[in-house]
């Protein structure tokens, strides 16, 4: 967690007494988790949490809120120790299924003020920033050979502001808990700058292979009254050219208040279908689209002096807080997308049983009769092979873990729990530095930010003609065209592989200074000879970074500024290995646009001697402990955003094809990349790569 200061967007609770500001807050903030999808009767599913401090999957805290009713302009108290969890069906988001519009069409999605948003029956009416009147946006659905143009249009007039205030708390006393914990701006310091700002607004497919002047760059915002236009997909290609069925995600990409404007509600789900998928769901191996659900989660952004991340009480799924879910005993599909903020969800199933006054105890899933759980796709698509995620996991059993913007494609099979009463929970790692017991799966944890575990529950009806999914078969193929990359031969660990060819190597450090802004810094090679490094004035501080045979090389800063020169050109059509060293203590999720990659492997580096600023002495290497560990087995698909781990190199691989033209990467973590957490690329025609200066690209090969 960073300490610098921070912008909080959510609606907040007023203690009595506290002047109402704006005339539409609630005294809550969350963060939000999005699960897209239908079953029969068609719903889609979409996880947000609200809280006072963040977007992401959030819980509500045990704190009086007063609640401004923005419809009647009444003001209403709730006790959030009250809001009971799971009193909500679970919506779906509007559907606009654009596959039968021909293989170009022509869509307008309008950006709105809404005032009636209702994120839970037991509280008013809100408002919010919207895409078509509604949070989550509609859920778009195209095929793989379609050409769609789309105007983001928008509506959202000056006087219409940001529908709800940004506050600053200080740092809690010691061995109290986080502000975050709880609703209310009672005690913080309000941004009054905030509270005018006006939506200006440019729309990013995220994940998308999409041309460079429809890819959202974040400067290129539409004012009121003005449009966005952009051009996703292209029709006529061949197969092994087009982007690959997957869930994509849409959301606002304004420059400096991406956080403030993703809060408000500008996001939304994307879904491209291809004929892989549909031969997977042909041949049975996938649920078919009636039996598929979406989740996606967003609302008082509140943070801390030292806490320059939004991690929110309350979980939003689909704009609901806590809601139900009723599906049939039969394997349903789930496409999952962590919308939060900042906040890392690890989710499990369990177990709920539901007592008369809404409390909920929360229990393993009994092992004689275990909920099978496979993961069949990532960010970019399908795996080969399903990966089993079973409830309950063993104690070092994989588990479901997705960082801000990850996805995940989900098959549940709840073929044999007819009647059962199951619930999704968020969880958290033990923190090694306490004397408590190691919390449980479903446990609050409110040291740890976790206040409430509650996420989705799921109420388990019959079903006459039921059967488990064939995916526990350890034969099944979900797409015979994947290809695991390698450096080398023979590595892929059973995976059908392609080899890397010829392909250029980046280093990329992710420090903080001691003001405590977090900055990618673009490393190149200064020497590999200790004298010259030590002869190097201060003014060059470097990185002494050792490979495992033991050779350490100095590196140098090249930018670390989102608007420091372009160092990265990249000759379209090239293969990129790019190696993210985080020397700061948090997990970052790194999102490269236009590509989507895949995650080599990941080298644990003792980072004690790296100082910030330099010392006087010169710093001392950072070296590699142990040998690098692939990605876990749900991760070794594609990809287009990765969790780097603290005192890790992680190591990604990616192709450079489609577009030429200028892109960025950046942290996901929405608070750290309007802090200049970004940095631009761009891609090249090849025969102009040649002509261009050896030192541009700041490369090694």
């Amino acid at each position: 967690m960073r300490e610098h200061r921070q912008y909080w967007a959510s609606w907040e609770p007023r203690s009595a007494g506290t002047a109402v500001e704006h005339d539409r807050e609630w005294g809550l903030v969350g963060d939000r988790l999005l699960l897209a999808g239908h079953i029969a009767p068609r719903v889609a599913v979409s996880i947000t949490a609200v809280s006072s401090s963040n977007q992401g999957v959030r819980t509500s805290a045990a704190c009086h809120a007063v609640l401004l009713n923005q419809s009647r302009g009444t003001r209403m108290s709730i006790d959030p120790a009250d809001l009971r969890p799971y009193q909500e069906q679970l919506p779906q988001p509007v559907r606009r299924d654009l596959r039968k519009h021909g293989l170009v069409c022509h869509e307008t999605v309008e950006i709105k003020h809404a005032t009636n948003i209702r994120y839970s029956s037991q509280l008013p009416a809100t408002s919010a920033w919207t895409y078509e009147g509604d949070v989550p946006g509609p859920l778009i659905i195209v095929d793989d050979n379609q050409t769609v143009h789309v105007e983001w249009r928008n509506t959202i007039e000056p006087a219409q502001t940001l529908p709800y205030r940004v506050v600053i708390f200080p740092n809690p006393a010691d061995g109290a808990l986080p502000f975050q914990n709880s609703p209310g701006a009672a005690g913080g310091d309000v941004d009054d700058a905030a509270s005018s700002l006006t939506a200006s607004t440019v729309t990013h497919l995220h994940g998308g292979l999409t041309a460079a002047d429809s890819d959202g760059w974040t400067e290129n915002v539409a004012p009121f009254h003005h449009s966005q236009f952009t051009t996703y997909g292209r029709a006529n290609l061949p197969d092994d050219t087009r982007q690959r069925a997957t869930m994509l995600w849409y959301h606002d990409h304004a420059v400096g208040v991406t956080r403030l404007n993703v809060y408000a509600g500008l996001f939304g789900l994307w879904v491209i279908r291809d004929a892989t998928e549909a031969a997977a769901i042909t041949n049975g191996l996938l649920p078919d689209e009636h039996d598929e659900l979406f989740l996606t989660g967003a609302i008082l952004h509140k943070t801390e002096t030292s806490t320059a991340e939004m991690f929110g009480p309350y979980t939003l799924v689909n704009g609901k807080i806590w809601p139900t879910c009723d599906v049939p005993a039969r394997p349903i599909r789930f496409r999952v997308l962590n919308g939060s903020n900042a906040r890392t969800y690890r989710l499990r199933i369990l177990d709920a049983a539901i007592a008369d006054d809404g409390s909920v105890t929360y229990t393993p899933i009994d092992p004689a009769s275990p909920l099978p759980i496979y993961q069949v796709g990532t960010d970019g698509g399908l795996l080969d092979h399903p990966v089993a995620l079973t409830e309950p996991a063993a104690p070092d059993g994989l588990t479901l873990t997705l960082a801000p913007a990850e996805r995940a494609d989900l098959v549940i099979d709840f073929s044999r729990h007819s009647g059962a009463s199951l619930a999704m929970v968020n969880t958290v790692e033990p923190d090694s530095t306490s004397t408590d017991p190691p919390p449980k799966p479903g446990d609050a944890v409110p040291k740890q930010r976790l206040p409430f575990p509650h996420v989705l529950r799921f109420h388990v009806g019959p079903d006459a003609h039921a059967a488990a999914s064939p995916l526990s078969d350890p034969g099944v193929t979900l797409d015979p065209q994947f290809r695991r990359y390698v450096h080398d031969a023979g590595t892929g660990a059973g995976h059908q592989e392609l080899v890397l060819p010829k392909h250029t190597h980046r280093w990329i450090a992710l420090t903080e200074n001691p003001l405590g802004n977090l900055l990618f810094r673009e490393l190149v090679v200064h020497t590999t000879d200790p004298d010259v490094a030590a002869a190097t004035p201060a003014t060059t501080p470097l990185i002494p970074i050792a490979a495992l045979n033991g050779v350490v090389t100095w590196y140098r800063t090249v930018a670390r500024m989102f608007h420091d020169p372009v160092r990265f050109f990249i000759p379209r059509g090239s293969w990129e290995t790019w190696n993210i060293l985080n020397l700061t203590g948090d997990p970052h999720p790194v999102h490269v646009h236009l590509v989507q990659f895949q995650i080599l492997a990941r080298q644990p580096y003792d980072i004690s001697g790296f100082q910030t600023p330099p010392g006087a002495d010169p710093p001392s290497p950072v070296t590699p402990i142990g040998l690098a560990a692939p990605p876990a087995a749900n991760e070794q698909g594609f990809k287009d955003t990765v969790r780097v781990d603290p005192k890790t190199v992680t190591s990604i691989a990616a192709k450079f094809e489609g577009y030429c033209g200028k892109y960025m990467y950046h942290c996901h973590i929405l608070e750290h990349e309007d802090h200049d957490m970004m940095r631009p690329f761009v891609v090249v025609a090849p025969d102009a790569f040649a002509l261009m200066p050896a030192d541009m690209g700041g490369m090694t090969m």
